[in-house]
């Protein structure tokens, strides 16, 4: 009879312990439940940084910026593609549209003390006015809430070193163009057979061999449209782009995050 006591009560227990262990899964699962559905409510993610402190000075962290015009983008249909043209020319663009219109594209470069001159950030600029706020821009199909992690961010990849800002309608125009070229050169090389060249036109110095350029402003044959490409930063990644929002929400540029230095929201 002890015996048998000893065993109901060591069932007893055994029995208590499976549904306290059932109960704390159970409201372990409703706690990720609830965290879950907070997170899904993200109407945006911010940057890291604010792209005004390279905007307003001529120094960052005791680097000189330079501020490099690249002349100014077409955009017929306000709808933005931010790419690495040369191996990803087809990417869809931006969700976000902007009114049609020429704007400049800026480049700032900053002499970095152990790197040489690198391009940090590129800035497609619609107007004059400040911003307040920089919101990743994603694509559609792009979904923030699966950004759990702080620093996380949707982007593009870079696999020629470059980036670029065209409309979606010179994307295609560009497309033909690319693939005309491969028909009558189907041993070719796009850069080093065309857009070499194109690039040299805006080495610094033209007369040395090693200055082959690092930024195209480049008017599409048989059309007034034109794509940009230009150095990303320190080579191959993954890159955002951020819009600048100013304080009516309306946006006030586009730009491109090279990484090359840090910039905090302080």
């Amino acid at each position: 009879m002890k015996n048998l006591i000893i065993i109901c009560l060591l069932i007893s227990s055994v029995t208590a312990c499976n549904s306290q262990q059932k109960n704390n899964k159970e409201k372990d699962q409703e706690m990720f439940n609830i965290f879950k559905k907070k997170k899904q409510n993200k109407s945006e993610i911010l940057s890291h940084a604010d792209y005004n402190k390279l905007f307003d000075n001529d120094s960052i962290e005791g680097m000189p910026i330079t501020v490099i015009d690249v002349g100014k983008l077409k955009v017929p249909t306000g709808k933005i593609v931010v790419c690495d043209p040369l191996v990803t020319p087809d990417m869809q663009p931006l969700n976000r549209e902007v009114k049609s219109g020429e704007y400049p594209i800026k480049i700032y470069e900053v002499k970095t003390e152990n790197s040489g001159d690198r391009y940090a950030i590129a800035q497609l600029e619609f107007n004059n006015l400040r911003a307040e706020k920089w919101v990743l821009a994603v694509r559609d199909g792009e979904d923030i809430n699966e950004l759990t992690e702080e620093g996380d961010f949707f982007g593009f990849p870079v696999d020629a070193g470059l980036g670029g800002f065209f409309d979606i309608q010179a994307g295609v125009e560009y497309l033909k163009f690319q693939d005309d070229f491969m028909k009558s050169n189907p041993n070719g090389n796009i850069y080093d057979d065309f857009f070499a060249l194109e690039f040299k036109k805006s080495a610094k110095d033209q007369n040395d061999p090693n200055d082959y350029g690092n930024w195209v402003n480049f008017k599409l044959p048989n059309s007034d449209l034109n794509i940009t490409m230009f150095q990303s930063g320190y080579g191959d990644g993954m890159y955002p782009a951020y819009w600048g929002i100013d304080k009516n929400g309306e946006i006030t540029s586009l730009v491109i995050d090279f990484f090359v230095v840090l910039l905090p929201d302080e």
